[in-house]
């Protein structure tokens, strides 16, 4: 039988290193994905609300005047 004992410590070792970044990792990972979700959020309600805002424009504005997208501006 060999005796492996020099190499067991630092093969647990490296393992539990290898762990620690796999954990921070994580953390990281997890800590990006919350924020991604709360900016997914915020973009979706405004995306809502635009949507909203030109169904009401292309709908005719209740003030009585019409919002023409078309338009070429003054300059040309």
């Amino acid at each position: 039988m060999s005796d492996d004992s020099g190499q067991q410590p630092s093969t647990v070792q490296e393992l539990q290193i290898k762990v620690a970044f796999l954990e921070d990792a994580m953390s990281k990972l997890s800590d990006e994905y919350f924020s991604q979700q709360k900016e997914l959020q915020k973009l979706s309600l405004l995306v809502e609300a635009l949507v909203e805002k030109l169904a009401t424009t292309q709908e005719g504005d209740p003030s009585g005047t019409d919002v023409v997208v078309d338009e070429r501006p003054p300059h040309y």
